[in-house]
């Protein structure tokens, strides 16, 4: 599988460029001189390649004249057809919008056709990533083009679906005046929940799909992102989680990330935990848009993690992009952004001031909780109304700190890159966000000092209810006590930096 999958990526650096070396192909995939021969020779004889040159001169190319038949796939927003996309090795990818086309334009996809070779970021990110693509990639012994797999995904977050065109049936077009405003809804969408919610429902999945053991496909999400996870629904009568059905059409309003099966646990046991208190906290605590989420035992004493999806409702799909593809970079950079890039994005579409507000009240809060795996893909933009657009409820919130202590930084990412720090930011650095989201200074600095007084004042009762909830448990207090110096350390650090004394704040402590 492996063999296959590194082919295919080798086949991908030439859609990305036209000639490359041996040199050149072995520093972008790490293959020694004699294992990137033989794979350049199989793609000679597929006559997708061609080499030039002798010896020490020679490169390699893609082979225009190879006759090959193009992949041509619909492009679906929320059922409706927009346009076109198309690959072939001689042109690369290709997207069109329908000449009768008069919605609003995809992010970074603004001409009425544009081309590329490699697939388009905005698509790309809608996949799924590191071993799970891998596997989603390699079907009955064939590894697929990534445009290939796009058809195969359902349920990805947003509103856009792939079907071959060959295969597109007209229909109906939904109305999209039709669809309820999303703001209008959320609170249903979001429902409620409290710290800490488990639920007592049977887990009625195979356990060979819990632990990511099942080669069938269709029994995962396709959702994007590196976790397993796997579509669900809850019967609230029987109370039952059970996989969705995508053979039926059936609709996964829920998701279910289960516990890591191997060695991975031991290096982030409870991570459902870590996830459902960091949420919830920024949920009630913060009023933030944050969906319902809750864990539920496993069998290993483990949790596993439960949310509700917050793009679905009734059958409608609501047009939602991460900062990825608001930035038009792809999954694998998803590290290699900054903060204020992401704000100055989230700047130029968003003019809702409450959002404004929300934004900069969460890049607080992942600083003071540590956030060390904020990305690009874990903040996102959904559209709220007519083309009308606001932050995502937020979601994939964890503290690293529980793993990884004083080294733990407070972002994935840096802070800006002409200052890429991820950690100890300074009362200017919270301004330069602020004005970066044109919020007035006095406000910006009321939001900093708020969000840190709900944390100082209310993350203490987390705690409490995490040493109560270990203590019924018979679990060891391992968590509650990294709660503990995380609220104290942080503290001290917001205290030594001058961030407290610029917002006349004291520190507190445990």
């Amino acid at each position: 599988m492996k063999k296959r999958v590194k082919l295919e990526e080798i086949k991908r650096l030439f859609e990305a460029q036209e000639q490359l070396t041996t040199k050149e192909l072995g520093e972008k995939t790490g293959l020694t001189d004699r294992t990137l021969r033989n794979y350049l020779a199989l793609l000679i004889e597929e006559g997708l390649i061609v080499a030039v040159g002798q010896t020490n001169r020679r490169y390699y190319q893609r082979n225009y004249a190879v006759d090959e038949k193009p992949i041509v796939v619909a492009v679906l927003q929320n059922g409706a057809h927009i346009g076109t996309l198309s690959f072939t090795y001689a042109q690369g990818y290709v997207f069109s919008y329908l000449s009768n086309y008069k919605g609003e334009r995809l992010p970074s996809l603004h001409e009425s056709v544009s081309s590329s070779y490699a697939l388009f970021t905005l698509f790309e990110n809608l996949i799924p990533e590191s071993t799970r693509r891998e596997r989603l990639l390699l079907k009955d012994g064939v590894v697929l083009n990534p445009l290939e797999l796009l058809v195969e995904l359902d349920n990805t977050h947003g509103s856009l679906d792939f079907v071959p065109l060959t295969s597109l049936v007209k229909t109906d077009t939904r109305d999209d005046s039709k669809i309820p405003n999303w703001k209008s809804i959320k609170n249903v969408i979001l429902e409620k929940n409290s710290f800490v919610t488990l639920l007592d429902y049977e887990m009625d999945i195979p356990q060979e799909v819990l632990q990511g053991a099942s080669l069938s496909r269709e029994l995962y999400s396709s959702l994007s992102g590196y976790q397993h996870k796997i579509d669900v629904n809850l019967n609230q009568k029987s109370k039952r989680v059970y996989r969705v059905k995508k053979e039926s059409g059936e609709l996964a309003h829920y998701l279910l990330k289960p516990y890591a099966a191997d060695s991975r646990i031991k290096n982030t046991p409870y991570l459902a935990f870590n996830e459902h208190l960091f949420m919830t906290f920024a949920k009630n605590e913060l009023k933030l848009n944050v969906p319902f989420s809750a864990i539920l035992l496993g069998d290993n004493r483990d949790f596993y993690f439960l949310t509700k999806r917050y793009d679905r409702y009734r059958g409608y799909k609501y047009k939602q992009y991460d900062f990825a593809q608001q930035l038009d970079i792809e999954s694998e950079d998803k590290y290699d952004i900054s903060i204020i890039s992401i704000l100055e994005k989230f700047n130029s579409i968003v003019q809702d001031k409450k959002s404004k507000e929300d934004v900069y009240t969460f890049i607080i809060y992942a600083s003071l909780i540590k956030h060390g795996d904020f990305h690009a893909k874990n903040i996102g933009l959904i559209e709220s109304g007519r083309k009308s657009w606001e932050l995502a409820p937020l979601y994939d919130i964890i503290s690293t700190y529980v793993y990884e202590g004083k080294s733990s930084d407070d972002f994935g990412i840096g802070f800006d890159y002409s200052n890429p720090k991820k950690r100890k930011l300074k009362y200017e650095d919270y301004e330069k966000m602020g004005i970066t989201l044109e919020l007035p200074i006095n406000r910006a600095k009321i939001i900093l000092k708020e969000t840190i007084k709900r944390f100082q004042i209310y993350f203490p009762k987390y705690i409490e209810t995490t040493i109560a909830f270990e203590k019924s448990l018979g679990y060891p207090h391992l968590l509650s006590k990294k709660l503990h110096s995380l609220y104290n350390e942080k503290n001290i650090e917001f205290d030594k930096l001058g961030v407290l004394g610029e917002v006349g704040m004291k520190r507190e402590s445990l």
